[in-house]
């Protein structure tokens, strides 16, 4: 059962006894006896988690899983994993990246051979790699000395909170769950090789540093453990007496294998990624990044503290005139939580409250090189995933140290408070989930809560402009240019919005502005291929072609490459080539609705309905939102004279775009026939 705090000095560092019949609460003591067991209470808060996430099961593939999933070769065979170890992490797409997580990429490919492209599969995989996070978080603060209950109350915390929703509800983000788990048990680990009375340190030791690899291997945040280790000899000196600069000198010859271990990652990442400087951005520099600090700093206390209004497109873009909101307010806010947390370690001795905070800076030190990111795109929840281990720890400690109140004991107010912020949690992670269920969706999210993100308008553009929506769409696009000059992929999409609208005099002059302006860094099989679809819906076949047969050459199974080269094909009448090529574009990819969609249009071209009736209906089962396929399934219907079948299809297509001619065009069709 749930005993009271010690108010002592070093307080969290021993197991309390309890007694019911004191605290009052003999109530709960047949389910506190149960949850004593520690394997039945991490099987308890594993089923609430994933009953908590169990909504992530029906959601899609959104924004980078279509790149390192859909539309990645490489994850669907074992032989290809080497493969990851030296190259970039969208190795398939480009070289001149600075992701480098070969571990996240064998873990892609194991979850690609049992759920092929089943997303509810891979949305599975992304909660129980959550769930084990929340046990090595248990198994963490368990081994930093708290007492059970305030380590249970740290991992129930770290299981609901709300910002963790963007690496459970996000495939893409479980990379920051997996080094989360590698991370805290690499540093379970070493704390175990301390122990005094342990017969097997160097076992514990060397199982420490196999997880840092692990945890490396896996996201960049594994460069801070290093630091960790040395911090934490330097709180906690195995000699007590001795002088700082024994302890100094201790901190860093314990940390030293570390060290070497993390160095030699980032030879092998050098190695692997042959430029690790093509995403920086030139036009900032330090002075920029100090003065924006304070204002990301904030910004992760703020969805900490209170985590509402989350999104994946947060937009802070940099500080360079720095006032009293952008800068004076948040490094005051952010410099009274580090002093509190000083204070609250120097007045209780509880240097484990100190180890907290400096675990949520340090861990976080990685994602404030500013410079790594485009401006404005520098808060993300993902990156506080991590850090946010520190934060339930001192959360956890805060709710356990809670006094009685004049009608609860301090047993029962505690439980109160913890019920009450449980739930609050649980609910802000179930509303604010549903928010990755679709690409719609997510940049929906993002322009809503922050339209000046050019990114966010472009992605929500994007998806208006697959739902038939051009003219809306361009204008956002258009607005984000006009804002944002700089953002070279807003071109691309608005020739392409164009394009699709019909106004290809406007689509191919965007069109080759965009390729004026795209660095050569930035040029990949990926980006090769989205060009050659464009110029084929713009008429230049040759061209396309051309692109298409050597993007092919490099990579005959990129998934883009065959579904943008068949219905190139298919637009210059060579329909066997389009057929051929897009039947292994359903095959690379089988749960995309693309490929399907061009199946189709070429099945109406050679005269073969009942396929193409096939074909279509297998893409509007996938993908029902999207008003081309229910147009041109109208059509096919309509030739076949399926009256009522293609007026149920003209009718949504027009509840998708309501202002489309060629829908109304299509009803009106029907209506004269009669």
């Amino acid at each position: 059962m749930i005993e009271q705090p010690i108010t002592e000095p070093e307080a969290g560092n021993a197991r309390q006894a309890s007694d019911p019949a004191q605290d009052g609460s003999s109530g709960l003591e047949s389910i506190a006896a149960k949850l004593e067991n520690p394997a039945f209470l991490l099987l308890l808060l594993a089923l609430a988690t994933f009953v908590l996430y169990i909504g992530t099961l029906s959601f899609q593939y959104v924004w980078d899983d279509n790149a390192q999933i859909v539309n990645n070769p490489l994850i669907r065979t074992w032989k290809e994993v080497p493969r990851a170890f030296v190259s970039d992490l969208w190795f398939h797409s480009t070289r001149n990246q600075i992701y480098y997580r070969p571990l996240f990429t064998t873990w892609s490919t194991l979850n690609y051979s049992i759920f092929a492209l089943k997303a509810w599969g891979w949305h599975f995989g992304a909660i129980l790699v959550h769930i084990l996070a929340m046990i090595a978080v248990f198994v963490l603060a368990r081994k930093l000395g708290l007492e059970y209950w305030t380590a249970a109350l740290a991992a129930l915390f770290f299981a609901v909170h709300p910002v963790h929703v963007e690496c459970v509800a996000w495939i893409s983000a479980a990379s920051d769950a997996m080094v989360t788990f590698f991370f805290a048990m690499s540093f379970a680990a070493f704390l175990n090789s301390r122990k005094p009375e342990g017969v097997h340190w160097l076992a514990w030791r060397t199982a420490s540093l196999l997880l840092l690899a692990c945890a490396l291997l896996t996201k960049e945040m594994g460069l801070t453990l290093c630091a960790l280790v040395a911090v934490y000899v330097w709180l906690f000196p195995e000699r007590r007496g001795s002088s700082r600069f024994q302890v100094f000198l201790q901190g860093v010859l314990v940390a030293l294998p570390y060290g070497f271990l993390t160095l030699g990652y980032l030879v092998l990442r050098k190695f692997a990624l042959h430029r690790v400087t093509g995403s920086f951005d030139a036009a900032h520099g330090f002075a920029d990044m100090l003065l924006t600090w304070p204002m990301v700093l904030y910004n992760y206390l703020r969805i900490l503290v209170f985590p509402l209004g989350l999104t994946g497109l947060y937009y802070n873009p940099y500080v360079q005139r720095p006032g009293f909101f952008n800068f004076w307010l948040p490094l005051l806010a952010v410099a009274a939580v580090a002093v509190g947390i000083w204070y609250w370690s120097r007045r209780t001795g509880d240097r484990v409250v100190a180890f907290a905070g400096i675990w949520m800076i340090v861990t976080l030190l990685p994602a404030l090189y500013l410079r790594n990111f485009s401006n404005g795109d520098f808060v993300r929840d993902r990156y506080i995933y991590l850090p946010s281990v520190g934060f339930v720890i001192l959360l956890a400690k805060v709710i356990r140290f809670l006094p009685g109140i004049r009608v609860a004991k301090p047993l029962t107010w505690q439980i109160v408070t913890a019920t009450i912020l449980t739930l609050a949690y649980c609910g802000g992670t179930v509303s604010q989930q549903v928010y990755w269920g679709s690409e719609l969706l997510v940049f929906a999210r993002g322009y809503q809560l922050y339209p000046d993100s050019a990114y966010a308008a472009v992605g929500y553009a994007k998806e208006l402009a697959k739902r038939g929506g051009y003219d809306r769409a361009v204008d956002l696009m258009s607005q984000a240019i006009k804002k944002h000059p700089e953002t070279v992929p807003a071109y691309f999409f608005l020739a392409e919005t164009y394009t699709k609208a019909g106004d290809k005099a406007d689509g191919r002059a965007m069109l080759e502005k965009y390729l004026t302006m795209l660095p050569p860094e930035q040029v990949s099989e990926v980006s090769q291929t989205d060009v050659a679809g464009l110029l084929g819906q713009l008429g230049d076949y040759d061209r396309a072609l051309a692109i298409c047969s050597k993007v092919l050459a490099r990579d005959p199974d990129l998934y883009s490459a065959l579904y943008d080269c068949g219905n190139i094909n298919l637009l210059a009448g060579h329909y066997r080539e389009a057929e051929s090529l897009l039947l292994r574009a359903t095959s690379a990819a089988p749960g995309q609705a693309n490929p399907n969609y061009f199946l189709g249009r070429v099945y109406m071209q050679t005269g073969r309905p009942a396929e193409a009736e096939a074909a279509f209906r297998r893409a509007i089962a996938i993908a029902p939102q999207i008003y081309d396929y229910h147009y041109w399934y109208g059509r096919l219907l309509a030739q076949r004279g399926d009256i009522p079948g293609a007026r149920r299809e003209f009718t949504a297509a027009l509840e998708l775009n309501g202002e489309s001619a060629e829908a109304k065009a299509g009803l009106a069709a029907l209506d004269n026939a009669r």
